[in-house]
């Protein structure tokens, strides 16, 4: 029995046909929908001279996100205004290096770059309550017995100096786990964040330790605006610092040479 449809097309090879027309139809799809966030780029060209870039396929039709807990309405994709720059900063010719400028920890950039439009909001829970909570404000959580409690600890650097004590415990309520150590830097006022991942807790010394930064730079880490909770803005802005750390601790007011 043949199977031919028209000419020397069978079944077998429509069949082919089809999967082959839906699977670029759907790569088409979804690489539209992944251009909702950050398009289009700027890219950089020769001479300096910069250019905004869609590519192919072309971006998608807005689409509206009814947010939760009365937090309004989002859109995507949507213009952003372009973020502040240090007086001076432009993106390189093609190929080469991002200069970090003389404060790469408050550039933004490279090993420190973080998401600058979050919201100076925190981020809630599925019942629209923040999910990092302060164990000094909240009782019903608290530190098992026989399990270390870091408050009172001494903080120290990544070059073992003493910078401060620490005050509380920032804990994320919706996924139980320790987030930030609230510190007291020595001879400073306000207090600030270290985030747990970018610290260790020596329980023999009764300290705890910031891996990534250098007595001087952890000084001046960002100080909390709000003491009764911590924003999404802070947090990316928090560990940006931190993480750029690891690359660029202690090089504050560095020349920078790109050669």
């Amino acid at each position: 029995m043949s199977n031919t449809v028209v000419g020397n097309l069978d079944v077998a090879i429509l069949c082919v046909i089809v999967f082959v027309s839906f699977f670029l139809g759907l790569i088409v799809c979804l690489r539209r929908e992944d251009k909702r966030e950050g398009y289009p780029v700027e890219v950089s060209g020769m001479f300096g001279r910069t250019q905004s870039a869609q590519g192919f396929p072309a971006m998608p039709r807005p689409k509206l996100f009814y947010r939760p807990h009365d937090r309004g309405v989002a859109q995507a994709p949507r213009a952003e205004a372009p973020e502040q720059v240090r007086s001076g900063q432009r993106l390189p010719p093609m190929a080469l290096p991002l200069d970090p400028g003389p404060d790469p920890l408050e550039e933004a950039i490279g090993a420190a770059a973080y998401t600058r439009n979050r919201e100076e909001a925190p981020d809630l829970d599925v019942e629209g309550q923040p999910k990092l909570i302060s164990l000094n404000d909240h009782s019903e959580y608290y530190i098992p017995d026989g399990d270390p409690d870091p408050r009172g600890w001494v903080l120290v650097s990544a070059d073992e100096k003493r910078v401060g004590i620490v005050h509380d415990l920032w804990f994320n309520r919706a996924e139980f786990f320790l987030r930030y150590y609230e510190v007291k830097i020595d001879g400073a006022e306000g207090r600030r964040l270290v985030p747990a991942f970018f610290a260790e807790a020596l329980t023999r010394d009764r300290a705890v330790r910031a891996t990534t930064l250098i007595a001087d730079d952890l000084r001046r880490s960002p100080i909390r605006a709000d003491d009764s909770c911590i924003t999404m803005r802070e947090e990316d802005r928090l560990n940006g610092f931190y993480a750029g750390g690891l690359r660029f601790s202690g090089r504050a007011g560095q020349i920078h040479d790109p050669a």
